[in-house]
């Protein structure tokens, strides 16, 4: 069963926001008890989800948390499973604020489990100089909003250039 299935559930009315944000949000940290990908299971997003999920959408589910496993154990290297959690826990925040589209996260999870997606590549430097030891890109996506919200700011050309970048690496599709 595909995953897409949640989403569609979803915009029917037969699966609960709740339900879907509680799945979706598994996706961001399940992965933090874990410090590479050889160890996931399907249980151990189970175990972290406020209602036992049945039927279907337990099937479906699965079906995701599946990609994730796969996408996890790709990028187990210590800095690429840190890098990719923290790049799913910024895609649930877009996915959350409308940003990104629940299909579209899914299919770019599948992408990075398949071995055809890459990581996010950003440039800190291209808009800051010292930047903490640890500055990840959910670090550089928080400072990014924040000049953007001041139209006038000296670096908004470029970090508008740069948030462009990144949530076309992170599969956000532009609107037309």
């Amino acid at each position: 069963m595909s995953p897409h299935k949640l989403e569609q559930w979803f915009a029917e009315g037969i699966l609960p926001e709740d339900t879907l944000i509680d799945i979706l949000h598994q996706c961001s940290v399940v992965p933090l008890l874990y410090d590479e990908g050889g160890h996931l299971k399907l249980e151990d997003f189970h175990e972290q989800l406020e209602a036992p999920l049945t039927g279907e959408v337990a099937v479906a589910a699965d079906a995701l948390y599946t990609i994730v496993i796969k996408a996890f154990q790709r990028y187990s290297e210590p800095e690429a499973y840190e890098q990719l959690q923290d790049s799913i826990s910024l895609q649930e925040d877009l996915c959350m604020s409308g940003i990104l589209a629940v299909s579209d996260w899914i299919d770019w999870m599948a992408r990075c489990a398949q071995g055809e997606q890459t990581l996010p590549e950003v440039d800190f430097h291209s808009l800051f100089e010292d930047l903490p030891e640890g500055y990840m890109v959910q670090d550089f996506h928080d400072d990014l909003t924040f000049i953007l919200q001041q139209a006038d700011h000296e670096k908004y050309a470029e970090a508008l250039r740069q948030q462009a970048l990144l949530y076309s690496q992170l599969g956000v599709k532009q609107s037309s």
